[in-house]
């Protein structure tokens, strides 16, 4: 299996795109917490729990001694800034059989639950209930949960909606930016229940359902309704639903009445009926799924179908499958394609049973013989995809891997407690590529929860800033916001054979810290550093195929304000200081500038100085020396002779005590 995965050069783009990007982690060197959840705090939390409510961008603590269920009410973050609840201290075992929901949301928005509080496990939370695992009720919106294990006897592990029985009031509800990845569900009667089953009803958009795995469920493994705008099913693993066995309740998907949705890399397995059921409106798109041990699939149309919204199977893979046909059509209305699947029983692919033909496009399905997937550990809940597994699924299902992992108190010392991951997010990325990358670089930030201690492995695509080399080299960095003393960095490396070079520094100023030749297939590449940096950058200097599609950045915050280290030695100071040095004595005017460069000084500007200008890549543009004999307060250069190009400049000022300060500007026309 590996020769086979080295040797792909064509990889199938799975777009990850996760809605809310706020850190989920404390600040690296926060030593107080001012939202904490112990064992003895109250069941409701709300903006009375403390005496200043949380926030965009606050951090609620569960602390792992917690066991008893939670119920949060009336909480907001922003939309650039969720509250983030996560575990701390370890795993938070809620077991509250007496309790509706073991964690509840009720009327809460912008709020992301995190299970990545602790490097020793996989799931930081593991919850259990009388009814539900983890809810998003009543005008909840804009919630992310990840990383979390829910199994009980209760009937939801994961629910979203309000109902409404059928009348909403108009206009509905909106229910926007549902993403659930990353989670463990099973033994509950309905694993996810997103969206009240009767239309009309609250209405969902902008959802997102990936990398979960979701097993032994009396009921479905996924259940939606009135998702109505932009819906997402990917990479998940589930399995052995309908359990009970109850009619028209046995299925392992299924997306109803009032509902979009795009299904892709999906691994269904086991059910007394149909692997995927749908009941949509339309625009209902099934691709590249693996559907074994059921009937197949089923489609039919409710209330809300519309008649110009096609349902698509196409591009996948139907094995062992039972019953009279693979896919059963009682759809009348909806525009039905069904092509280029391949299935391996020898029964009747499709029956259509709607009574109309003319809205049925049927081509290039084919049978012939499939392997069969098999996962690495199932007894030990890693369902990743084992060695035997061939290449054709080998973009399908949750990630899997290790629920827990060697993590041992006694052996971290006080530089390792210091040194945390710096979650990096989309804003710190400054593209410096002519016109923009390909692939964006934000796919570099894209999926921080993915780490070499949880052993997980980003799906996203690389970075790409072009097709060829042209017009290279090519760079992006990163800005942390201020100075961090990095002691690691770390790449996942896709496998393309060209190298990337990673450099410290800042705009003007870079050392090269390492190469990484990108010569490993889907494999972390981790690098010790001592360096003291706010700025990080990445290079493609000789090709455009140094394939990474991730980077961790672990350290700690620098206690002084000026950093007596060098970016790429550690042991005297760069020449091109890396923090501002506080003086006032002169400031830009006007930024973004178009021909002039305009400086307020003071009376107390050293008597000889120089300005200089680089460009992003550390070539000087122009440096003047003058002395300080002004007449007015403003100094002014032109800048209209250099004929620069729109852009971020940097300018550094440096007089004769050797007091320096570096300013940015931005280049408009």
């Amino acid at each position: 299996m590996k020769k086979i995965l080295n040797q792909i050069s064509i990889k199938i783009a799975v777009i990850v795109i996760v809605i809310i990007t706020t850190p989920f982690f404390a600040k690296s060197n926060q030593t107080e917490i001012s939202y904490l959840i112990d064992e003895s705090s109250s069941y409701y939390v709300t903006a009375e729990t403390w005496d200043t409510a949380p926030g965009g961008g606050d951090t609620i603590y569960i602390s792992s001694e917690r066991t008893k269920a939670l119920r949060f009410q009336e909480l907001s973050g922003d939309k650039d800034n969720p509250i983030v609840v996560i575990n701390k201290g370890g795993q938070v075992q809620i077991d509250a059989p007496d309790a509706w929901g073991a964690i509840t949301f009720e009327n809460c928005q912008f709020i992301k639950v995190s299970g990545t509080g602790h490097a020793g496990y996989k799931y930081g939370f593991t919850l259990s209930a009388n009814t539900c695992g983890l809810a998003f009720s009543e005008l909840s919106s804009d919630c992310e949960a990840e990383f979390i294990k829910i199994s009980h006897e209760g009937f939801f592990g994961i629910m979203a909606k309000k109902n409404y029985d059928g009348n909403p009031p108009s206009p509905a509800p909106v229910f926007a930016n549902l993403v659930i990845h990353d989670c463990f569900i099973e033994n509950v009667t309905e694993g996810m229940y997103l969206g009240e089953t009767t239309s009309p009803g609250m209405e969902f958009k902008h959802v997102k359902i990936y990398n979960n795995i979701v097993r032994n469920t009396g009921r479905e493994a996924v259940q939606i309704a009135n998702m109505v705008e932009d819906v997402e099913i990917y990479n998940n693993t589930l399995l052995n639903a309908g359990q009970d066995n109850e009619t028209w309740q046995n299925n392992i998907l299924q997306i109803g009445d009032n509902s979009v949705a795009n299904v892709y890399n999906n691994i269904l397995i086991g059910a007394p009926e149909y692997g995927i059921i749908t009941m949509g409106m339309g625009n209902n798109i099934f691709s590249n799924n693996y559907i074994s041990s059921c009937k197949g699939a089923f489609i039919d149309n409710r209330l809300f179908s519309e008649e110009n919204y096609p349902i698509v199977f196409s591009g996948n893979y139907f094995v062992n499958n039972s019953g009279d046909e693979i896919i059963k059509n009682m759809n009348e209305i909806n525009n039905i394609v069904i092509n280029n699947n391949t299935y391996d029983t020898d029964i009747d692919f499709f029956t259509n049973a709607s009574g109309v033909d003319s809205n049925l496009v049927f081509a290039n399905n084919k049978i012939a013989e499939l392997d069969t997937i098999s996962f690495t550990s199932p007894d030990s809940n890693d369902y990743s995809l084992s060695e035997a597994t061939p290449e054709i699924y080998a973009y399908m299902g949750a990630p899997g891997g290790e629920e827990y992992f060697e993590y041992k108190e006694d052996t971290v010392t006080e530089d390792t407690i210091a040194s945390e991951q710096i979650i990096l997010t989309s804003d710190m990325i400054v593209d410096l590529v002519d016109g923009g990358s390909i692939y964006p670089a934000d796919y570099l930030v894209d999926e921080q929860s993915y780490t070499p201690e949880n052993g997980l492995h980003p799906i996203s695509e690389s970075w790409k800033p072009y097709w060829n080399m042209n017009y290279g080299p090519y760079h992006v960095y990163i800005d942390l916001g201020e100075t961090y003393n990095i002691t690691n960095i770390a790449l996942h490396d896709m496998y393309n054979s060209q190298n990337l070079v990673v450099s410290a520094g800042e705009p003007g100023n870079w050392e090269t810290l390492f190469t990484e030749p990108c010569d490993k297939y889907k494999t972390w590449k981790e690098n010790s550093t001592n360096i003291s940096t706010r700025y990080i950058r990445l290079s493609m200097n000789e090709g455009v195929y140094a394939a990474v599609n991730e980077i961790v950045i672990y350290g700690y915050k620098d206690s002084t304000s000026t950093s007596e280290k060098s970016a790429s030695t550690g042991t005297s100071k760069s020449s091109f200081s890396i923090e501002e040095e506080q003086t006032s004595n002169i400031e830009l005017v006007k930024n973004p500038v178009s021909d002039n460069l305009r400086f307020n000084i003071s009376e107390d500007l050293e008597t000889s100085f120089s300005i200089e200008v680089f460009d992003i890549n550390g070539s000087k543009i122009l440096s003047k020396n003058f002395i300080n004999n002004f007449q007015s307060q403003e100094l002014n250069i032109s800048i209209s002779e250099y004929n620069l190009k729109n852009g971020l400049y940097i300018i550094r000022y440096l007089n004769s005590n050797r007091v320096q300060k570096t300013m940015k500007f931005v280049k408009t026309s």
